[in-house]
């Protein structure tokens, strides 16, 4: 019997080889899966067991360097999701164009949520930070429709100053 440590760092089992040789050929594990085998106090990686080791896929190679030594970009790059939750976040702030403050919540939202079956993307933190300025947009015009509403002379003053 085995048990092992998901994605999402819980524990699973026990379960049987064959159940464990299902999930290896359904893509929920790999060779970096944690397993703990019978009553065995440590956990190994899934490669580091023989009985599992020929049916694992194998890792691609390796990318070949730039011809001008530049680096090498792994395919586990920064979800691009993320940084436009990040980004939106920072306009929906700054320019005042509370418009984009939903955007960059749902698009931080569904970044984590890829991140999540994705451990080696990046960017977890650009969409957390993406969906914190989308609420702070929201707060800050929350916030100015209801001092306008109860303060009608002052959106009075208001569009008095914006007019030429």
């Amino acid at each position: 019997m085995y048990k092992i440590i998901g994605a999402d760092q819980k524990e699973y089992g026990p379960i049987t080889a064959d159940q464990l040789r299902q999930w290896i050929s359904e893509g929920r594990v790999n060779a970096q899966t944690r397993v703990q085998v019978g009553e065995a106090a440590e956990w190994k990686p899934m490669a580091e067991l023989p009985e599992f080791a020929a049916i694992l896929p194998r890792p691609a190679p390796p990318l070949p360097r730039p011809a001008g030594g530049g680096p090498v970009l792994d395919s586990g790059g920064t979800s691009q999701m993320a940084l436009w939750a990040l980004i939106t976040g920072i306009m929906s702030v700054l320019c005042c164009c509370q418009i984009l403050a939903p955007v960059s919540i749902v698009l931080g939202a569904v970044a984590l949520s890829q991140l999540k079956h994705h451990p080696e993307m990046r960017g977890a933190g650009y969409a957390i930070a993406g969906i914190v300025l989308g609420v702070v947009a929201l707060l800050i015009m929350v916030t100015a429709a209801a001092v306008f509403i109860s303060n009608p002379s002052m959106w009075q003053n208001f569009q008095n100053a914006l007019q030429p």
